[in-house]
């Protein structure tokens, strides 16, 4: 009977654990914090996200960089970004002082001097010594830099960026919510072979270094012509669920459906297009493209848990926007009269918007939401 009673308790201690047991890529991992903690406040906030190509800002060829910073300067102060992804400067050494270190040129005279003392960037690299790089600047005021990680040195430098909010909570809660962005430049062309590699070896690195993705932005200039490219579908597509990518039109907002191909069907994603705000090649200047609003490159995909608001912070429903983009540029300049005045900003961003870049930018918000009454997820250990 002994021997039977134990075998009984060995069975339901089984069955028990396996009840309890979590996937590796579940995230139900939590920190309870401790009810009615002193001096703690609720609150919510929102941080403005833009991914904007720069078109070579640095390099001369659309003006002097005085020039393109009180371009910025407008752009900024209208925009007010939170999290602001510049791609496609020209090349600097990061370590340099002014006026060799383009991003301090950038912090100093264009985004700190429409709102002083608002602003730094985090680390930028380029170990693979390429013409142009990207930088992220960040609010300092709302989010504190961690860590740059690069996840893939190919052509250019695809960095990792790794923030945390500045909660008001922290010193008493020491619950910290990390934001992490992955700024992407890929490779251009209409062949998507170089760029699929990178985006496809950029995933398999980020889900071997998760094993379910935390709060994760990926934006940037993707170069994508549909969302047919295999780069493409690597994001959106996965086994686990936990470690795909969201393109906010399609989901959550499910304004616009999969698949797309936004050059053969501009009329069905008019809005959206980042490429170009100028319909000729050499107005203003000689430096970009041509054709008008003619494609989508630019994108901010984000993970499930920024979908779902899983720790603290969630996409706000219907906030993905072209800046600039009325949906009535197809095939002319962003300030043209024809078929309509472009009424989606003030004339002074139109026109900064035209003379800064041949490039829309796009951005998002996210609700930063905390109760401190109630639990919260923890981030995935980093692998790597």
């Amino acid at each position: 009977m002994k021997i039977r009673s134990v075998i009984l308790c060995f069975f339901i201690l089984a069955f028990l654990a396996s009840c309890f047991k979590k996937s590796d890529h579940s995230p139900v991992v939590q920190h309870v914090i401790p009810q009615n903690l002193p001096n703690t406040v609720d609150f919510t906030d929102t941080l403005k996200v833009i991914a904007y190509n720069v078109l070579g800002y640095g390099k001369g060829c659309q003006g002097s960089n005085e020039t393109l910073n009180s371009y910025l300067k407008t752009i900024v102060r209208f925009c007010q970004p939170d999290l602001l992804s510049c791609e496609k400067m020209a090349a600097f050494i990061p370590s340099a002082s002014l006026p060799a270190n383009l991003a301090d040129d950038i912090n100093t005279n264009a985004l700190n001097a429409a709102f002083p003392g608002k602003y730094a960037y985090a680390t930028p690299t380029n170990a693979v010594a390429a013409t142009t790089m990207s930088v992220l600047f960040y609010n300092k005021l709302k989010l504190t830099f961690v860590k740059t990680e690069t996840v893939l040195a190919n052509i250019t430098d695809f960095n990792l960026y790794k923030l945390y909010y500045n909660d008001p909570n922290l010193a008493i809660t020491h619950d910290t919510t990390f934001l992490f962005v992955l700024v992407d430049h890929t490779q251009s062309g209409s062949s998507s072979a170089s760029r699929d590699i990178q985006v496809k070896s950029i995933m398999q690195s980020l889900r071997a270094k998760f094993g379910y993705f935390p709060n994760l932005i990926s934006m940037g200039d993707f170069n994508t012509h549909s969302s047919l490219e295999a780069g493409y579908q690597a994001m959106i597509t996965s086994a686990d669920t936990a470690t795909k990518m969201s393109d906010p039109p399609f989901f959550p907002d499910r304004s616009v459906n999969y698949p797309a191909e936004w050059e053969s069907n501009t009329i069905l994603f008019s809005s959206y297009l980042t490429t170009t705000t100028r319909a000729l090649a050499t107005v203003p200047n000689a430096c970009g493209t041509s054709g008008g609003a003619k494609s989508w490159y630019d994108h901010i995909l984000i993970s499930p848990w920024l979908v779902n608001g899983t720790n603290y912070m969630q996409y706000v429903p219907k906030s993905y926007q072209t800046i600039g983009n009325d949906g009535n540029r197809t095939g002319v300049d962003i300030n043209s009269g024809s078929p309509q005045i472009n009424a989606s900003a003030p004339p002074e961003v139109i026109n900064a918007l035209f003379q800064f870049s041949d490039k829309y930018p796009i951005s998002i918000k996210l609700l930063v939401k905390a109760n401190r009454n109630a639990y919260s997820v923890a981030d995935p250990v980093e692998k790597n």
